[in-house]
């Protein structure tokens, strides 16, 4: 006798209530998976560069960057192929695997005292991170497949736990380093004890297995790679799929890549900051506004997780009245177009504005991408295809660091367009002011170092030799570009005491005159484009793959 269909589960809380405890067991096991890797990751950029002496690895910047280059392409691609392994062992063998390599990879970082030795670390927790996520997504989908009408819900909740996780994640070390005086070792032991509790949870549930497959599977490691390749590379389905949503994820990413140093460089928030004193009595936030302080970007920016911790599950319900299509397309529209709020203005009411509506993109299409990867697969391949759901994050956050990084540096750092404002309208008699202070020994060590360096010279003389026949615009023209970052705004200031429309120059009158003048939002138009050209791609896409079909 076959099984009867379950009932369409159509309420909100009837739809939370069709899971089943698998459903629940996957949602607890993402959830401290993503809140020991973020306890680590919010530290790690500190710690890498921290002094040996002072318990850190004692690496450069160089090193840092080169690392976690490697650890991003380790963790965005490795999915790809990693989910035909979990397709062919079995979700729980898989995960149980990413536990091992997460926990190594942390007492590598832990340990780390070299760049070879971090790298290592860093490798490792990657490789561990790449295979649970098809591991996990896997049973996810299978769970989630017996819940008929809360599909949408189902993996709602999934992207909810992630920003649970790492909300969670940012007490760890504290907490564990300051609070229990551990150590930077104490923050890696602790997330690996929390990443080994996921290894609990596998003793309580039997491996899903592929209502839709027809015969065991058999295939060797070599045939999964060489299948996963295959796969990838003939099927028009998976290359379309991979090249639309990459152009999303270029923009997408935008928002924690680029909008922080747009923000923090272009964002007056003061006001806020003076607006919430007078709402909660606090005088000292009053008092900050009133200097010009304003609120950190991050904390500004933090309204995004936690719009998603608070609301996932109430767009997920709403998601589910529609079709993946139709909330994927909603979605992507939505934040693609949510990016022009930053085009002509940093006001921080519209900033905050646009992070909301981009926000509620997000969570109408990103958790759509298992679901829609997942009803794509062919039976026996849904780990596999949801593996691959992870190398377009990969590919459009890689060229989108690329052309953000490039674009911005020249045509939105408000320090670059300081030195290009200056060359115009600044006073060639500061320049030389600033220079006799040099060498005069006025300036700090550290400053006359950083001239040097950017001058390419061997020391101060050398450098000032360079500058000590200009004068006029030659002076500005060549002073300009190697003056030392953390002098510019500064120099700014006396160089040009009043603004060419008469107001007095403040840091914020400069501010605004140089947001006015060079138009910096400008940088947001390529990531607005690509993400509105894949939202109509993705329409287009899907009629095709339906045609297919049929």
């Amino acid at each position: 006798m076959s099984t009867p269909t379950p009932p369409r589960a159509e309420g909100l809380i009837a739809q939370i209530r069709a899971f089943d405890f698998v459903f629940w067991i996957c949602i607890f096991m993402e959830l401290m998976e993503r809140m020991a890797y973020y306890g680590v990751r919010l530290v790690a950029p500190v710690y890498m560069v921290l002094a040996t002496t002072e318990g850190g690895a004692g690496l450069s910047h160089a090193e840092k960057g080169t690392i976690y280059a490697a650890w991003a392409a380790m963790q965005s691609w490795l999915p790809t192929f990693a989910g035909g392994f979990s397709d062919r062992y079995g979700y729980k063998r898989t995960i149980a695997v990413s536990v091992f390599l997460k926990a190594a990879g942390y007492a590598g970082m832990a340990l780390a005292g070299d760049f070879w030795m971090m790298l290592l670390g860093t490798q490792l927790l990657a490789a561990g991170t790449g295979l649970f996520k098809p591991g996990i997504q896997g049973t996810m989908a299978h769970s989630i497949a017996k819940s008929r009408g809360a599909e949408s819900m189902g993996w709602g909740l999934f992207y909810q736990s992630v920003n649970v996780g790492a909300a969670l994640a940012a007490y760890i070390p504290g907490l564990v380093k300051d609070d229990l005086g551990l150590g930077w070792h104490g923050v890696f032991a602790a997330c690996s004890v929390i990443v080994f509790s996921n290894l609990i949870p596998l003793f309580f549930y039997s491996d899903p297995k592929d209502e839709r497959a027809v015969a065991a599977d058999t295939r060797s490691v070599g045939d999964l790679i060489r299948e996963s390749l295959r796969e990838l590379f003939t099927s028009p389905v998976l290359l379309g799929f991979i090249v639309i949503s990459a152009g999303f994820w270029f923009s997408f990413h935008q928002l924690f890549d680029l909008l922080p140093n747009y923000v923090d460089d272009w964002t007056d928030s003061s006001p806020l900051l003076a607006q919430l004193g007078g709402l909660s009595g606090k005088t000292e936030w009053i008092e900050a506004a009133a200097r010009g302080e304003g609120i950190s970007q991050e904390r500004l920016l933090n309204i995004n997780a936690l719009m998603i911790m608070f609301t996932m599950f109430v767009f997920a319900w709403l998601s589910s009245k529609v079709s993946t299509l139709v909330s994927t397309f909603l979605g992507m529209g939505i934040a693609s177009l949510a990016l022009i709020s930053f085009v002509y203005t940093a006001d921080v009411y519209v900033v905050l504005a646009g992070i909301v509506a981009f926000t509620v993109g997000e969570m109408l299409s990103s958790p759509k991408r298992q679901e829609y990867m997942s009803s794509l697969a062919p039976p026996g391949k849904r780990a596999l295809y949801l593996g691959y759901a992870n190398m377009p994050d990969g590919v459009g956050w890689v060229l989108g660091s690329l052309i953000a990084g490039n674009a911005y540096e020249t045509q939105g750092d408000k320090v670059n367009l300081a030195r290009r404002f200056l060359v115009d309208s600044g006073d060639p008699g500061a320049a030389r002011a600033w220079l006799d202070g040099v060498a005069a020994g006025t300036e700090e060590a550290e400053v006359v170092a950083e001239l040097a360096k950017n001058a390419e010279v061997a020391d101060a003389a050398a450098a000032l030799a360079k500058f000590a026949s200009l004068e006029g615009r030659p002076l500005m023209e060549a002073l300009m570009p190697v003056l030392p970052r953390g002098e510019v705004m500064e120099f700014a200031l006396r160089a040009v005491p009043t603004l060419p429309d008469g107001a007095a120059t403040t840091p914020l009158t400069l501010q605004a005159h140089l947001f006015a003048a060079y138009h910096p939002g400008q940088v947001w138009w390529p990531f607005v484009i690509t993400g509105l050209v894949s939202t109509v791609l993705m329409v287009v896409y899907d009629q095709w793959v339906r045609r297919r079909r049929t």
